[in-house]
């Protein structure tokens, strides 16, 4: 465990989850995701809750460094989804919120 990770608590209503933020790829590199990322970083704080997770394609490495230097973590939980018909394997980044 790095020093930015720590164990989450279980699942709860204090634990949020952000489902997607896609930007098309000629918008890349020009801030715009983190904006993006703030504002429903900013609902789920609140909403009361103390903590967020993400779900990121495991193999989706531009994705996860994004969310890694917005100060999200990989924090070991992992899925195996087959629902449209073939496997994505993701992994689940966390961080806590601010306190409104």
């Amino acid at each position: 465990m790095t020093g930015h990770e720590r164990r989450l608590s279980p699942l709860s209503e204090a634990r949020g989850e952000l489902w997607a933020i896609n930007i098309a790829p000629e918008a890349w590199g020009r801030g715009l995701g983190r904006l993006l990322l703030r504002a429903p970083e900013q609902a789920l704080s609140d909403e009361g809750h103390g903590e967020a997770v993400l779900w990121v394609v495991a193999a989706n490495e531009r994705a996860r460094r994004f969310y890694e230097r917005a100060g999200w973590y990989a924090d070991g939980a992992e899925k195996r989804d087959a629902s449209l018909g073939f496997e994505i394997h993701e992994v689940r980044y966390a961080r806590g919120l601010r306190p409104v």
